[in-house]
């Protein structure tokens, strides 16, 4: 039988025998039953099974290769989905990588658009306040009597706040420019932190008396003269400044700002903490964002640029350290650092810290 035969022609080649088969089973059947007489059963019979089969042999052939050609063109559209398939996903990462990569170009044009906008305002805005104040004061001098020497004196003594207010502002923002534009020289050199924390209280105090804060010193040990660090003096120096001032700019009338020292072993952690208004969670994120402030009315009346915390974040990296903030709302802040200690190296190398060999 050849594979080439069509249903049709394998049921006229199967039937013909299917009908012998019929007619012989018949006529033995017949003798069987001593029924010859009637041997145009077997006829009959023979004539039946040949059409029957046919009909059957031919229905079922077709439906047989009707389901093999179904499931041989399955096969073959699902092969060919699965590798158009796999090209259009190829397709489709490609673009979505692409897509993505533009989003993520657009968001951060918008970012730094909408950075440059916002510091844009906030810096128009803190230079046009103590601008506003000067204009005022001398707008008053001129319409009063200038012979009233206590009168010029206390506007003139207020446009000259205004103006210390601005180069403040002006100062700290050349000095942010140059921190993160990575042209501030920065010299590590051996410091007596206990020095400069000294004079960086010196600093703020007038400050805190005025609004009513008391601000103390906590050494290591009681009486102690000197602890030595590892730092650019100038820098941390600002540091603790900005944070102290900052302590009073939140705190509250009566309270106080603690400069703590802690010498850990290798390191000297140095803290600045207040028990003022505190800090949400929602604003501690974005404490050193430049011109951020925590409470905008009360910040602005005290005083400073709204640059403090972000410089003080720039130099601390710049030590190749980090800045480490606590807050509770009501109940206080707490900023604290670390910076090498050298006089617990120069102990471990028995040498002296003055000497060619640490300086």
């Amino acid at each position: 039988m050849s594979p080439d035969s069509t249903p049709r022609e394998l049921a006229n080649k199967t039937s013909p025998l299917l009908a012998v088969l019929a007619g012989v089973s018949t006529l033995l059947l017949l003798r069987a039953l001593d029924a010859m007489h009637l041997w145009a059963l077997a006829i009959l019979a023979a004539l039946l099974t040949e059409t029957l089969s046919m009909l059957i042999i031919e229905w079922s052939v077709k439906k047989l290769l009707q389901r093999r050609v179904k499931d041989l063109s399955e096969a073959i559209t699902q092969s060919s989905s699965a590798e158009e398939g796999q090209l259009e996903q190829q397709s489709l990462d490609d673009i979505l990588v692409w897509a993505n990569s533009q989003i993520a170009d657009i968001k951060s044009l918008e970012a730094k658009d909408s950075f440059r906008k916002e510091f844009i305002g906030n810096l128009a805005h803190e230079l046009k306040t103590p601008l506003f104040n000067i204009q005022g004061f001398i707008l008053t001098l001129i319409e009063s009597d200038l012979k009233d020497e206590e009168l010029v004196r206390r506007f003139l003594e207020k446009a000259d706040n205004n103006v210390s207010r601005m180069t403040e502002l002006i100062e700290d923002l050349d000095t942010i420019t140059k921190l993160e534009s990575d042209s501030l020289a920065l010299t590590l050199a051996p410091c007596n932190i206990i020095d400069t924390c000294k004079e960086a209280i010196d600093g703020v105090e007038a400050k805190a008396q005025k609004m009513g804060i008391d601000v103390r010193l906590e050494l290591p040990e009681p009486g102690m003269e000197s602890l030595h660090v590892l730092c650019g003096p100038v820098q941390i120096r600002q540091v603790l400044t900005n944070l102290l001032v900052n302590s009073i700019h939140y705190g509250k009338e009566g309270g106080q700002s603690t400069l703590r020292l802690e010498a850990e072993g290798e390191t000297v952690q140095i803290t600045v903490e207040d028990n003022g208004i505190g800090i949400s969670n929602e604003d501690l994120s974005r404490i050193y964002e430049r011109f951020y402030r925590v409470d905008k009315s009360r910040s602005r009346h005290a005083g400073g640029s709204g640059l403090g915390l972000a410089i003080v974040k720039h130099i601390i990296e710049a030590h190749g350290q980090s800045i480490q903030v606590q807050s509770l709302l009501n109940e206080g802040t707490s900023f604290s650092f670390e910076l090498v200690n050298l006089d617990a190296e120069a102990e471990r190398r028995n040498i002296q810290l003055d000497t060619p060999e640490l300086g």
